[in-house]
């Protein structure tokens, strides 16, 4: 026979059997849609990062022509999708849709490639932009919020803006054109399209629109003379004004009368007056 002090103990430990039983685990009320994904579209147990970047319950469930994109890189602090490292989109990519940044589904062409500005078909991390008056192109995202990432230029610098569809400005930067392999000293067709020309971005070649500035007349800076040519500025021309003069292999025969003569380093130079 058990006594009193025996009974009262048995009773108090199968009242707080039933109330662990009642109520389980510590687990909060966590309204449906009511609570962002963490970075990375983390939600707690039982619930999915959603395409609007909130936490639902039940799967995800992603369409066939949006399926989820591996992230490219470690993303940056902020509850938007990211651009630049494709986060926090549970399916499809990150990119600026209009004038916001939207999960939409991915395209293939790379950075470079010439794409469709009405329906953006440029892989994850790039948009298509509208280039060269009559293309358009898929560029990379690098930099959101003043934080450029150069490293993701393949050693060109992350400095290009990114305007909305309405022209207005926004915090985003793309890279440059990529570094190709095509011939600056010739207006050829190595560049795959009749807007763009070979140039040179330093001692490496780029693709970017023609220029129409004409041998032998002032020019701006960068790509603004015709294909086969390139803005140089010496002291015995024009009297030291930048100037659209001709490219060169260095060692070559592309100069009709004088020597190719070298200009900042590399396999190309100018062909002096």
């Amino acid at each position: 026979m058990t006594n009193g002090s025996n009974r009262a103990g048995i009773a108090w430990s199968t009242m707080v059997v039933a109330v662990l039983a009642g109520f389980g685990c510590f687990n909060p009320k966590i309204v449906d849609g009511g609570l962002r994904c963490a970075d990375g579209g983390v939600c707690p147990e039982g619930f999915k990062c959603a395409v609007d970047g909130t936490c639902k319950k039940g799967p995800t469930m992603c369409q066939s022509g949006s399926p989820p994109v591996t992230a490219l890189c470690a993303a940056d602090p902020g509850t938007d999708c990211d651009p630049v490292c494709q986060t926090r989109c549970p399916c499809g990519r990150c990119n600026l849709d209009g004038t916001m940044l939207k999960c939409v589904p991915p395209g293939t062409k790379k950075r470079g490639d010439i794409c469709n500005p009405s329906a953006d078909d440029c892989a994850p991390g790039n948009i298509c932009l509208s280039d060269c008056d009559k293309i358009a192109r898929c560029y990379r995202f690098c930099g959101k919020g003043g934080v450029n990432h150069d490293e993701l230029c393949e050693g060109q610098a992350c400095n290009f803006p990114v305007n909305d569809t309405s022209g207005n400005p926004t915090d985003l930067t793309v890279c440059p054109p990529p570094i190709v392999q095509c011939d600056p000293s010739a207006d050829g067709t190595d560049c795959g399209s009749a807007s763009l020309g070979c140039y040179l971005d330093g001692t490496r070649t780029v693709c970017d629109c023609r220029g129409k500035n004409q041998p032998g007349t002032s020019c701006g800076v960068f790509n603004s003379c015709i294909a086969g040519y390139r803005c140089i500025s010496i002291a015995t021309v024009n009297n030291g004004a930048p100037t659209c003069l001709k490219t060169c292999t260095l060692g070559g025969t592309d100069c009709p009368s004088t020597t190719c003569t070298s200009a900042g380093g590399g396999s190309y130079g100018f062909c002096p007056p």
